[in-house]
């Protein structure tokens, strides 16, 4: 073990997270007056030049790679961080365009805008050609500031090991990113710098790494065919790359004690394998080497997406079973159903086979789609459209007439989403950093702001509390249309009323009405009923529209956030509780073991889904071999995703009350993982009531 990776390790589990990236902080503050006196379109770029200047380069005697932000608390007490209108910014939840970067340089982005411009000459085009000219250049400033300071530490240096290492960072950062990266070094340290200032100097979370075991593959068999690296000197460098992805992010939640830094909490996600467009399976010994460095980083960043099918190689689920039994929990993906949902509703296949993950689950379309977040994604409170439909029906004779009314009302609201998101772009000068990543972005020398990354017309709607629903048209069917003990009217009076003075009948409903995740059609047939029902109204209001639809049964935070604003529900859920999350069960209900779940959520209609998430809790660590079996046969089923926690409930109270003594517990939170002593106590809790399998 390199005694570096453990002092680095130890050096970012003890870091404050009350710390801010102070000099971006205080040059914010200084340049704001200056910057409010710009016009809107000349902010960004201003506040971008301003602070690159403005940063110092702490440097560590550990540091293999370069860069790093200066942190201390912020010392104006009582005023907030100060942000001026259309400065500074980004969506993030995007991964870059890294072949590019590191055969062509940074530098080729900008020559390919210039070109545009040249072609199709207007102010605007020639704003965003001189902006992107100058972005690149301050960042190649930025490099050559760090091998400066890196050259006068190596000059310092008495141990042979620091200077060796100082140098060679160096040498790479007066190349890269600005031109093509010349080794597997050199490559990384080039990612890593553009990654750094991509998530700390623009600003947002969830910047992605992308598939690197593809675009890293020849740089590393190139060195290894030349003699100058050995697969374990690539891995130990493949480790302390990603110690400084978890620099980035610290080690706070998303969203409880958050740190005051752009990149707060940031996951950042890397893709494994996948198949490429004529079908080859594109796992390789650097996705093996990937694996192994995350164990020796042994920290929850990167976190990495597996995307598997079950006729790939033995050898492949022989490695995501190893994987899974990994303290920085992986997700795992069918890559085949992904892409097969991809291309049926309008995706390139070339598109298609190189999709990555960018943020809690989700699909990503790299070069090709902006996450604009406001415009292509949203949570829908389906929840809240059920009840409605439950009170707008008069008498149904059987629940379809329920799912009918859900399905109108779903039409309602998708189509005014729709229409409330579809004119967001500016027809003014505009530059942003991130529009370097997009093709149509520079051969149309446009912003993303102004259109130029939309290669699709992308919408994605997160559908929630499936569960939830389903177990609530479970129990109507049973007390109202099977058993005739209630009229409808009267049922819905007494789940209205909270239950109160119905505790009995609450008791039996939870205890007796059949409950999704036990593998039961007499309450499956409900949740796929549901989700067709949504689904259907989703891909109309598409048409209605003109928009790329894709749908996927995930609630993040929502199915809490949700849930206190609802009412009680049929299931026996009281006002106020959460509902179901992502694609599983209600919490305890599901009682017939794991095998169960997954036979009962594959039988949604995830074949028309591309993203969604599973959480899975087992009270053992799973062997990588009975890891495997389980996602390769949940796979074969049509399941979409797994993701997985292996702790016990003892080992969580324990933690939740002796925090200091488990900081490195990761547990599955979402679509992400978390550091468990991090979390908020509500969330802490619910990890613990999750059912726990063995």
């Amino acid at each position: 073990m390199d005694e570096r990776i453990t002092r680095t390790r130890e050096r970012i589990l003890s870091a404050d997270n009350r710390c801010c990236f102070i000099d971006r902080e205080i040059a914010l503050r200084e340049c704001r007056s200056a910057s409010l006196a710009r016009p809107a379109y000349e902010r960004y770029l201003f506040e971008f030049e301003t602070v690159l200047a403005a940063l110092s380069t702490p440097i560590d005697d550990d540091d293999v790679f370069a860069g790093r932000f200066a942190t201390a608390l912020w010392p104006y007490a009582g005023e907030r961080f100060s942000r001026t209108p259309d400065g500074i910014e980004s969506e993030g939840h995007i991964s870059w365009c890294w072949e590019k970067i590191l055969t062509g340089g940074a530098v080729s982005l900008v020559e390919e805008v210039e070109e545009a411009a040249q072609r199709h000459p207007t102010f605007n085009t020639r704003f965003f050609a001189n902006s992107s000219r100058r972005a690149v250049n301050a960042v190649a400033a930025f490099a050559g500031r760090w091998s400066a300071a890196l050259r006068s530490r190596a000059e310092k240096a008495t141990d042979p090991t620091v200077k060796s290492a100082f140098e060679r960072a160096a040498a790479a950062l007066e190349v890269v990113p600005y031109r093509p990266a010349y080794d597997f070094f050199s490559a990384l340290q080039g990612i890593y710098f553009w990654h750094m200032i991509a998530s700390g100097v623009c600003g947002s979370r969830d910047f992605a790494l992308g598939r690197m075991d593809q675009y890293l593959l020849k740089f590393y068999k190139k060195d290894l065919a030349a003699g100058k690296i050995t697969r374990e000197e690539a891995v130990n460098l493949l480790a302390h790359f990603f110690l400084k992805t978890n620099e980035l992010c610290g080690t706070a939640t998303d969203d409880y004690n958050a740190s005051p830094t752009p990149c707060f909490a940031s996951k950042q996600y890397l893709t494994l394998g996948g198949r490429s467009v004529d079908g080859k399976c594109c796992f390789n010994e650097l996705s093996e080497m990937i694996v192994e460095a995350s164990r020796v980083a042994a920290l929850p960043q990167p976190t990495l997406n597996f995307r598997l099918d079950p006729e790939m190689p033995e050898e492949v689920w022989q490695l995501a079973g190893r994987a899974a039994q990994q303290g920085s929990l992986p997700n795992f993906f069918n890559d085949l159903l992904i892409r097969n949902t991809l291309v049926a509703n309008g995706i390139a296949p070339e598109d298609a086979a190189n999709f990555d993950f960018t943020a809690c689950n989700r699909v990503n379309l790299p070069g090709r789609l902006y996450n604009i977040m406001s415009r292509i994604d949203h949570f829908n409170n389906n929840t809240e459209w059920f009840i409605r439909a439950l009170h707008n029906v008069a008498a149904p004779a059987t629940t379809d007439e329920i799912l009918a009314e859900f399905k109108e009302i779903a039409r309602q609201e998708m189509r005014e989403y729709a229409r409330v998101v579809n004119n967001l772009f500016s027809d003014g000068p505009a530059f942003r950093l991130d529009s370097l990543i997009f093709d149509d972005c520079r051969s149309a020398a446009c912003d993303v702001y102004q259109g130029g990354a939309d290669r699709y017309r992308w919408q994605h709607h997160m559908f929630s509390g499936m569960a939830t629903i389903a177990d609530s048209l479970a129990a109507i069917e049973e007390m109202v249309f099977h058993s005739g003990r209630f009229s409808y009217r009267e049922f819905l009076s007494i789940v209205d009323g909270n239950f109160a003075g119905n505790e009995a009948l609450r008791a039996e409903i939870i205890k007796s009405v059949p409950k999704f995740g036990n593998d039961d059609d007499r309450v499956d047939r409900f949740a796929r009923q549901a989700a067709d029902t949504l689904l259907d109204a989703m891909e109309e209001i598409g048409k209605e529209t003109g928009f790329l639809m894709f749908g996927s049964f995930y609630s993040l935070r929502c199915h809490i956030d949700f849930g206190r604003k609802l009412p009680a529900t049929p299931d026996g859920r009281l006002a106020g509780e959460p509902i179901s999350e992502n694609q599983s069960p209600v919490y305890g209900t599901d009682l017939a073991g794991p095998t169960a779940v997954l036979r009962s959520v594959a039988k949604l209609p995830l074949q028309r889904t591309v993203c969604g998430g599973l959480n899975l809790k087992f009270g053992c660590v799973l062997s990588r071999e009975r890891a495997a079996a389980l996602v390769k046969a949940y796979f074969k089923m049509g399941g979409l995703h797994i993701g997985m926690t292996m702790v016990t409930r003892d080992t969580l109270e324990k933690a939740r009350l002796h925090p200091e003594e488990y900081r490195t517990l990761c547990v599955r939170k979402f679509g992400f993982s978390e550091y468990f002593v991090a979390l908020s106590p509500e969330y802490q809790q619910e990890i613990i009531d999750r059912t726990e399998y063995q």
